[in-house]
């Protein structure tokens, strides 16, 4: 069920002022779609791709399969001007656009949409990340992308682009199955659609997948499970529609967290012994199944297996009709009950960080203190797994386990819009409406000593020799960490928030002549926020009988001494401390017992976008957009110190929103067998953000001159190559936290990303490549430690067998390249090992479909 989408003749979905529906690339259709392609959705109908002033691009449901990607963020990689890192697995991705660097994760300037309304309303909610709840299927039919340009006046949050996953309507009847194995990993899925009509006048769409496997690293279990359906059933009305959507989620997918890598050189990175972090991952059986504590004391069962969670049940409708005498209107509306978790090992650098297991337990017992007096660590320390004596030579690391419950992070979304076409002029305005809830609870952060072997990661026991004195004056050994635990309660935070968007917005468009169209657009959100966070660190502070033995652990300190120190009182007893700043115990978050960050307040912002666009010809333009957009800082506001008052009324310094200002220039060409797109951009970025890893907040500008090219060309006899190259001069313009890193360039931003894919068909089957490379970028701020410019290769290949039968394979980076994109140092010397997160290693996978 092939479905090719080439004319669009109804108001889009996407919204008003934002552009086009897209030309599509497959080479079938390439000359008839640039002609036909209709730009709709606009003020003004009937505006061509190249009389649109804004960058727009597009995949459709063919150049998706064709890439097979293992998540969405590896779709959103082959988007012009789209910075989407994967190396977090299947969600948990940081997306980005052109010119906006990205300080945290997330996709915080770039809402994602599916079928023209926003997934979640802000991108970068703590381990929330849009990217989280949405999946590419077959239920896909394009995905669309603007970036800049209208974009904010088009959608609230959005002042850096959007990407909208277009869903496929039905109408013939036809459908399709097939499965996808891993051929060098463990993985099935298998996918399905249906469409059809019910009645002249009524089609419908089902799609969906299911699937069961340890994916693309080594885990040792099925992190992966689960699977999506999706649904839409359309009545045609005279000069209208009706449409309904649903969606049912239920999945698990395992994410990767910074982990340690080791550092060859400056710029080259590797695999520590015994450790490769492109192929495998700390998810242990270990931590598979473990006793844990929410934030309010309470035990809670846990598995690292579960990953990112994500339960989505949604329901919406859009209505479309015309009204007469020139009017139309528009309204999409959405529920979404979305919920779930976040479970993931961070090696973080306390306790000894990486090192030996040897090394780890004298750092544990050296930072191990009672009432202020440290422990006597002159006995040694002693560590076992499995009972038995530890190599003390063998690596071991700190494994901080992120757990976070979504108990509720649901979305209520509306959208109403008035269209009214004149002779040379056009407008539509609207009325927006959102309820994003944050109800998230992060766990008590178990933490735990573990050695450094993969998924065969074990636990490992740590004891203090002679450290203690029991209640008789007996000396007894001391557990510094018992069967790997060193604490039940690192952190734990509970947020319970609201934030309510409204936003009228207008825009207009004025077609000057044959070859001048101007177009112009506001839009005035308002943010109200309510609710509070609670949040404890760093330990417990209550003193609890973790090892059930029938007593609290305890210690006594007389005149500077330690004259009692129980076996288990580092552990169990809150006025214990170990690793130099983690309390014994459990946390028991309440308004007495916690800090309290309340949140009440009201913010507002005016978007505001003009562009210009003049055909130079019947095959070119030339187009100028200025633009500015507001998003609100949101969930990451109650992390900046200073942003809030005790009431949670806002303060001087924020005004509760971060700006992105935009020129853009550009030119378009479209031929009958080749196009190119070149737009020259200058940003400037308002950044109010905080780092959970690092503890860092961020209050700074970012300031980015740059130029995005984008081409096609079709050479006939089945050979075609298409591809993207952005070149961006970024820098950091101001800091009101670290002024030492004003004029540096941001963390991650490489100068220039590029995607070249060549592609040559043949009878009943295809051959094609895609090279995602990138110039050399510096890891942190400090422009210290860099990854050097690297080149991934991905190949493709189907084969129809039969009409109806295709056999697929693909392979992601198929020369098997080390490539990180985040660490949490900015410096290292080589042979050093940092945490950070690299791209998967090389992953192959066949997959056989049958249309019908």
């Amino acid at each position: 069920m092939r479905q090719q989408t080439t004319v669009v003749t109804r108001k889009s979905p996407l919204s008003a002022a934002v552009a086009a529906t897209l030309m599509l690339l497959s080479s079938n259709t390439y000359s008839q779609e640039l002609e036909e392609v209709i730009v709709t959705g606009v003020a003004r109908e009937g505006v061509s791709k190249l009389e649109a002033s804004v960058s727009v691009s597009s995949l459709n449901s063919y150049d998706i399969e064709k890439l097979s990607p293992r998540s969405v963020a590896e779709l959103f990689r082959a988007l012009p001007g789209i910075r989407s890192e994967s190396s977090g697995g299947n969600g948990n991705a940081n997306i980005t656009v052109r010119g906006i660097p990205l300080a945290t994760g997330g996709s915080k300037y770039m809402q994602l949409h599916e079928d023209g309304l926003p997934v979640l309303e802000f991108g970068d909610m703590n381990f929330a990340n849009t990217d989280n709840f949405i999946r590419s299927d077959w239920s896909v039919g394009r995905v669309e992308s603007i970036r800049g340009g209208s974009a904010s006046t088009v959608a609230s949050n959005s002042p850096g682009g959007i990407i909208n996953m277009i869903s496929k309507k039905g109408g013939d009847d036809a459908g399709a199955i097939g499965i996808t194995i891993g051929a060098d990993y463990d993985e099935f899925r298998t996918d399905f659609e249906y469409g059809g009509s019910l009645a002249s006048d009524i089609t419908y769409h089902l799609a969906g997948f299911f699937r069961d496997g340890e994916g693309v690293r080594e885990t040792g279990f099925n992190g992966d499970n689960g699977g999506q359906i999706k649904f839409n059933i359309t009545k045609e009305l005279k000069d209208g529609y009706l449409r309904f959507y649903g969606k049912q989620l239920d999945d698990k997918v395992t994410t990767y967290l910074p982990s340690p890598v080791l550092v060859k050189s400056n710029g080259s990175f590797g695999a520590v012994p015994g450790y490769d972090a492109s192929s495998q991952t700390l998810h242990s059986v270990q931590t598979n199944n473990i006793v844990t504590y929410d934030p309010y004391g309470n035990p809670k069962s846990r598995a690292v297996s579960d990953g990112i969670e994500s339960k989505v049940s949604a329901f919406g409708f859009e209505f479309d009709k015309d009204l007469g005498n020139g009017w139309t209107v528009n309204n999409k509306f959405r529920n979404s009950s979305v919920e779930g978790g976040f479970i993931s090992p961070f090696t973080d650098g306390f306790a000894g960080g990486t090192s030996t297991i040897a090394a780890k337990g004298a750092a544990l017992c050296a930072d191990a203190s009672v009432g202020g007096v440290s422990i006597d660590c002159s006995g040694g320390v002693a560590a076992f797994v499995d009972g038995q004596v530890a190599d003390p030579n063998q690596l071991a690391f700190t494994n901080l386990l992120f757990d976070t419950t979504f108990d509720d992070v649901g979305l209520l979304v509306n959208d109403l819009s008035f269209s009214k076409d004149f002779d040379r002029f056009s407008v539509n305005a609207g009325y927006y409406y959102s309820k994003q809830n944050i109800d998230i609870t992060w766990n008590s952060w178990h933490t735990r000593m573990q050695t450094l072997a993969g998924k065969g990661s074990q636990n490992i026991t740590y004891v203090a020799l002679g450290a203690g004195i029991d209640a008789d004056g007996n000396s007894v050994d001391v557990m510094l960490a018992d069967n790997g635990a060193l604490t039940q309660s690192f952190l734990s935070w509970d947020w319970d928030l609201e934030y309510v968007t409204t936003a009228p917005y207008i825009n207009v468009a004025f077609e000057v002549n044959d070859r001048l169209n101007i177009e112009a657009g506001v839009r005035r959100d308002e943010t109200k926020a309510s609710g509070r966070r609670l949040d404890g660190c760093c330990g417990g502070n209550s003193s609890v009988d973790l090892n059930g033995n029938g007593s609290v652990g305890s210690y006594e300190v007389v005149g500077g001494v330690i004259t009692r120190l129980d076996s288990d009182a580092l552990l169990e007893n809150a006025g214990a401390v170990s690793a130099g700043f983690i309390t014994g115990g459990v946390r028991q978050l309440n308004d007495n017992a916690a800090a309290v960050t309340r949140v009440n307040y009201t913010a507002d912002n005016t978007s505001y976008t003009f562009g210009a666009t003049y055909m130079l010809n019947d095959d070119a333009s030339i187009f100028v957009r200025y633009s500015d957009g507001g998003r609100a800082v949101a969930d990451r506001l109650t992390q900046v110190a200073g942003s809030l008052q005790a009431n949670g009324a806002l303060t001087s310094t924020t005004d509760g929103y971060d700006n992105v200002e935009q020129l853009e220039v550009g030119y378009k060409h479209q031929a009958e067998d080749w196009a190119f797109y070149a737009t020259l951009f200058d940003t400037m970025v308002e950044e109010t953000n905080a780092e959970i890893t690092s503890g860092l907040t961020f209050v700074r500008e970012y300031e980015a001159t740059g130029l995005e090219l984008e081409g096609d060309y079709d050479f006939g006899n089945g050979f075609r190559i298409n591809g993207n190259l952005t070149w961006i001069d970024a820098e950091i313009a101001k800091d009101a936290t670290n002024a030492s890193v004003v004029g540096n360039t941001p963390r991650r931003q490489a100068d220039m990303i590029y995607t070249i894919s060549p592609e040559y068909s043949f009878g009943n089957g295809l051959i094609g490549a895609s090279v995602v490379g990138s110039s050399d970028f510096y890891l942190q701020d400090s422009n210290q430690l860099k990854q050097d410019a690297y080149q991934l290769v991905h190949l493709y290949a189907n084969y129809q067998l039969s009409d109806a039968l295709t056999v697929s394979l693909n392979v992601n980076n198929i020369t098997d390249e080390f490539v990180i994109t985040e660490s949490e140092e900015g410096a290292a010397a080589a042979g050093d090992f940092v945490r950070a997160r690299p791209l998967s290693g090389r992953s192959t996978s066949v997959s056989v479909r049958y249309d019908f």
